[in-house]
Order: C-alpha cells, then sequence, then structure tokens
C-alpha cells in the first residue's frame, strides 16, 4: 500500500515541479514565535523523554510500562497554523495529505494487556479524586489530574507549571490565528490570491480551499491506485499554484504583521509567562537531547 512516501518522489510531479535553487527560506510566523510548537524531530525526542519517565513512575507504583512509540508516516503533524507553504514544501510532498494518507502507521498498543488493569490505569492516567482545575485566558478550562504518572512525566520533564503555561499559549495562540484571519492585510492578501489562484486555472474562494478539494477528492477515490495517483497528481499542481500565489500576494508578510499586533493585543500581561514557558522548553529540549534512532 506504499504508493508514496513523498508525492515528488513518486513519479508524480506536474512540470515545472523542481524548486529554483536560493536562500532557505524563513521559518513561517507562527504565534508567539511557536513557544508551544515541536518540529517533528524535536516532538519524537520529547515523546521518547516522557515515554520513558512514564515508565519509570509506573515502575515506581510496582507497574510495567512500555514505552509507546510514535505513529509514523504523519506528514500533517507540522502543518503552519495559517496555511502558509512555501514552494519547496508543495513541489516535496504537496499539502502532506495523500502522503499521509497512504503511509500513516499507528502504532499497536504495547499496553493493551495491561490498560485493562484498573489500578494499572489509574496510575498512568490518574484519579478524579486528583483533578486540578485551571483558569486559562477568554474564559478557557483545563484540567489534569495530578496523580498520574503521565502528569508526573510532563512535570519531570518540563517543570510544574508547563501545563498551565502551555495550555494558557494554546488558548492565546489560537485566538492569534483567529484574529489574523480577520485582519484588513491578510484578507487583501487573500484577494490577492485569489484572483491569482483563477489565473492559474485552480480557482479557490478562501486559504484552505484547496486542501478541502484534495480531502474530498481522497475519500472518494477510496483505495483505488489509478484514483490515489490522480488525486496525488491533484494535490501537487494544486499545492504548487497555493505556493506561487501565497508568494506572490506577499500573504507571509502580511501575516507576520498581522500576527504581531494581535499578539501585541492578547498577549498583554503574559510577557513572563511566556518567557517562563520558552525556559522551560529549552530545558526539555536538552534533556531530551537528539532523536535516538
Amino acid at each position: 500500500m506504499a504508493l508514496l512516501l513523498g508525492l515528488g518522489a513518486a513519479g508524480c510531479s506536474t512540470s515545472g515541479g523542481t524548486a529554483a535553487p536560493g536562500p532557505a527560506p524563513l521559518p513561517a510566523p507562527r504565534p508567539f514565535q511557536g513557544v508551544t510548537h515541536y518540529p517533528a524531530p524535536q516532538n519524537a525526542a520529547l515523546h521518547t523523554a516522557e515515554e520513558d519517565l512514564v515508565a519509570a513512575c509506573m515502575k515506581r507504583r510496582g507497574f510495567t510500562y512500555r514505552p509507546q512509540p510514535l505513529a509514523t508516516g504523519d506528514h500533517l503533524s507540522d502543518l503552519n497554523p495559517y496555511g502558509l507553504l512555501s514552494v519547496p514544501q508543495a513541489v516535496n510532498d504537496g499539502y502532506g495529505i495523500t502522503s499521509t494518507a497512504l503511509s500513516l502507521r499507528p502504532p499497536a498498543d504495547v499496553n493493551a494487556a495491561e490498560g485493562r488493569n484498573k489500578r494499572w490505569k489509574e496510575a498512568l492516567l490518574g484519579t478524579p479524586a486528583h483533578r486540578v482545575d485551571l483558569a486559562m485566558p477568554l474564559k478557557r478550562t483545563f484540567f489534569y489530574h495530578s496523580d498520574s504518572c503521565v502528569s508526573d512525566a510532563k512535570s519531570r520533564l518540563f517543570g510544574p507549571d508547563y501545563y498551565k503555561l502551555y495550555n494558557t499559549f494554546q488558548v492565546l495562540g489560537d485566538a492569534v490565528v483567529e484574529k489574523v484571519r480577520t485582519d484588513r492585510r491578510y484578507l487583501a492578501a487573500q484577494d490577492s490570491w485569489r484572483a491569482c489562484m483563477k489565473e492559474a486555472g485552480a480557482e479557490a474562494k478562501a486559504f484552505g480551499d484547496p486542501q478541502s478539494a484534495v480531502d474530498r477528492q481522497l475519500r472518494q477515490a477510496g483505495q483505488d491506485q489509478a484514483k490515489l495517483h490522480a488525486v496525488a497528481g491533484v494535490e501537487l499542481k494544486l499545492s504548487r499554484a497555493d505556493a506561487d500565489c501565497q508568494a506572490g500576494a506577499a500573504l507571509t508578510a502580511a501575516v507576520s504583521a498581522a500576527q504581531k499586533d494581535a499578539e501585541k493585543k492578547l498577549g498583554a500581561g503574559h510577557a513572563d509567562e511566556l518567557a517562563a514557558l520558552r525556559t522551560m522548553r529549552e530545558k526539555a529540549l536538552a534533556t531530551a537531547g537528539p532523536v535516538r534512532p
């Protein structure tokens, strides 16, 4: 079933599908400098470190826990929240939609047998008696169980306030993204992008429409290999036009400017928390180290 691992490497690229050489693009903007985002290699290293800490916690409590591997083949986990797409990304893997559908491999549950034990499960996930409710910005709430080995591992790796700080900036980050999407500069860039997409023969009304079209065609293709190859070709064509039109519309610059203003408003009063979360992030990444082969 491994039809594609990278669309560009599967012989499905469209004409002109080789990106012109040039300087490496700057990282696409993310709310609060991406403080809650971990690129795939960092996420893998942190996952391994956390799973080892969970196993150690469970052992202290008299239980066996086998570290759970991450799913493989997920090409969508690193998507930009604004849908920003570079030409090299588009050439190599489109949006990552078809390649993910074809290569995603969720791991087997290596703790399935132990999970049927109520005491084992309570040690891992905690109990309602130890529920901690946290008030988030914008009237949101978050909770965790302080007696769980999951929270113990998170606290040991990042620090005791990580749950509160991480989720605070998840909430604020989501609000920043929503505010940017209503900003006049973003909407003006979208108008320019829309005209460009129409001229390129890939008509779309709003950012995200091309991805929705690929998703829809992928569902319709089912398991038919010929149809899946056809969807891969559509994805490459749409994503390349999308990336070119985003560049022509100066979307990244519009997002950066709008995001800066949104962060000033929504992040007001949270500077110390942001600094603390950055410190926790750096500590955890230093502790986790590089991804183990």
